[in-house]
């Protein structure tokens, strides 16, 4: 730039030499000012980069010993593999390790020299696997692919590894099952110890190859945990001996097994501690009598989308500690319910975990209730819950002869050492006075109740001020607490709720808590007056009025103006003391 202005000045006509010779001068000038300046800005940077660092290596984090933070990388390389649920590639497409290295000098050799930290590959793209095989170096690797889509392009680089994988859990398209499943056939899986293996259900568009005997070449002499989904198999395969957790579920139509090889497998595994298994088709049938297969390991059995005769014959030929987490989601139940409890406890009178609390879910197509022995439900509920104090959840499709919510104490009924002390119902349905005559019957030391859902309290506020003279002849006579949780007040309910709680005082049968929770068409004002009888009240200030229109002039929508509005008083008492049943499709009841 210096020679092509300094030329462009020397050609300028009539330019004085003083001027140019000036002008020369300044330029000179300022190109040196400038290199100086980018010297300085190099030289700032550079101090910038130090201070950083120095920062860093001052933070509490740097002053732990490599051991611990490799720990702490490899905590978040796991919770990433293990919780992650998009199984996507990340936007940026590099994996948490190579970000780890990009943050400080410190980091990036602590995280180089820990081979475990390259060793999980989350949907990781084919860019990144010779990095990742090269600087995991000889770790066993841990291989999560839940997307057809990231697996397409890399499966086979991937599988090239496969004596090295202990945890291989892939999720194909039906076009490649037959590709994958020669991969994993062509060499042994002497480090594997768990394989989660899966269809995607919107790619079956042709027939699936089964998984056959020779999977691994028949050497997988660690595998401890297989779950198979929406794929074909053999159940006689190597991968069936030895197991820990077994979860099969939605399979193909020629991998259903009879009750003989579904038993024949089960033997193979004594040691087994999760069972989970999808049978939607009855065994076929089987004249020969079967001997009991022992399972004196097993902690957990899920069926899912189970017939209640599969349920029945499986419960039949198992042996397994009284303990054992059992969760069933049913097709609808009929008359054999009773041999079910029979064939699940076949001990009733032994010794067994104590049941304290009950919870229903209640809907128009569905039933649930599970049994727990704590008083307390730490999770929300799902037919087959994580938590290890249900004992039993038994979830099951309505039909016309089951769709009457009491059938839940009857069921509770068949339940082994049960003291039940708390109550939890969330209901779309309308409860009735039977409904709760029936819990008060069946569950007369009751302490607590919960009730959520879209139902109303009316028919339970009938039942608590029911009874006779003596205290012992009131409903629920040990009932204390009271959780409302999501529901409509009628208007005048919050007065009848105080009159109760004031009868039931009388009678020594008082209230000590109330939990109102999103509740509506309650205000401070009724609240105020529940204060003044019930000793703890707990609510969460949910002020939500039910009025119509532009809330001026529209009217009360509670049910209790509505059904006064609409066919009378008289009509919806009926309807509490009816055996009549709602059908939402019909808009009216029809009678069972």
């Amino acid at each position: 730039m210096t020679q092509t202005l300094s030329t462009s000045l020397d050609i300028i006509p009539g330019m004085e030499p003083t001027v140019i010779q000036h002008c020369h001068a300044t330029h000179a000038y300022v190109t040196k000012d400038i290199a100086a300046s980018n010297k300085d800005v190099a030289a700032l940077a550079g101090s910038l980069r130090d201070l950083r660092s120095c920062r860093i290596t001052l933070s509490c984090i740097s002053w732990l010993p490599p051991e611990i933070l490799t720990t702490i990388f490899t905590y978040i390389v796991e919770d990433d593999a293990f919780k992650s649920r998009t199984g996507t590639p990340r936007p940026c497409g590099a994996p948490i390790s190579m970000i780890i290295t990009h943050i400080c000098r410190h980091w990036r050799q602590v995280a180089l020299e820990s081979t475990t930290l390259w060793a999980y590959l989350n949907c990781v793209s084919a860019n990144w696997l010779d990095i990742m095989f090269e600087r995991s170096k000889k770790a066993a690797l841990v291989v999560i692919y839940r997307s057809p889509g990231s697996l397409r392009k890399c499966f086979q680089q991937i599988l090239s590894q496969l004596p090295r994988i202990k945890y291989l859990q892939l999720c194909s398209s039906s076009w490649e099952v037959d590709r994958i499943l020669d991969c994993l056939s062509s060499q042994p899986a002497p480090s594997l110890q768990t394989l989660k293996f899966s269809v995607a259900r919107k790619s079956h568009t042709r027939v699936i190859r089964p998984i056959s005997d020779s999977i691994f070449q028949g050497r997988a002499p660690l595998l401890r945990s297989v779950e198979l989904k929406e794929c074909t198999f053999s159940w006689t395969s190597c991968i069936f001996s030895g197991l820990r957790t077994l979860d099969v579920r939605r399979i193909g139509f020629a991998s259903y097994p009879t009750l003989s090889q579904l038993l024949s497998a089960l033997r193979r595994m004594p040691e087994l501690e999760q069972l989970t298994l999808g049978l939607s088709s009855r065994f076929s049938e089987d004249t020969e009598l079967f001997d009991q297969v022992p399972l004196a390991r097993l902690k957990r059995i899920a069926l899912d989308a189970c017939t209640l005769r599969n349920a029945v014959s499986l419960f039949s030929c198992l042996a397994f500690p009284v303990d054992v987490k059992i969760a069933l989601n049913l097709a609808p139940i009929g008359s054999c319910l009773s041999d079910l409890f029979l064939a699940m406890h076949k001990d009733p009178d032994g010794p067994g975990p104590i049941i304290r609390s009950m919870r229903a879910s209640l809907s128009y197509h569905t039933f649930g209730v599970q049994f727990s022995t704590s008083m307390t439900f730490k999770s929300e509920y799902s037919w087959n819950p994580p938590d290890d104090d249900i004992i039993l959840s038994l979830q099951f499709k309505c039909s016309s002869s089951t769709r009457k919510p009491p059938v839940i104490f009857d069921i509770c009924q068949m339940v082994p050492h049960r003291r039940i002390r708390s109550l939890s119902v969330t209901s779309s349905l309308y409860l009735r006075d039977n409904f709760w005559r029936a819990g008060s019957a069946d569950l007369p030391a009751l302490e607590s109740i919960q009730l959520g859902g879209t139902c109303n309290i009316r028919s339970l506020i009938a039942v608590l001020q029911s009874g006779g003279v003596q205290s012992s002849e009131m409903a629920y006579p040990s009932l204390h607490a009271l959780e409302l949780e999501g529901i409509d007040f009628g208007c005048g309910e919050a007065e009848e709720l105080q009159d109760i709680v004031i009868i039931r005082a009388d009678h020594g049968l008082g209230i000590h808590e109330l939990r109102l929770v999103r509740c509506r068409n309650l205000v401070d004002d009724k609240v105020q007056l529940l204060k003044e009888v019930v000793p703890a009240v707990d609510w969460d200030g949910h002020e939500e009025s039910l009025v119509g229109g532009d809330g001026s002039g529209g009217g009360c929508l509670c049910h209790i103006c509505r059904d006064e509005s609409s066919s009378g008083e008289n009509h919806m008492q009926a309807l509490l003391h009816s055996d009549y049943d709602y059908d939402p499709d019909s808009d009216a009841y029809s009678e069972e």
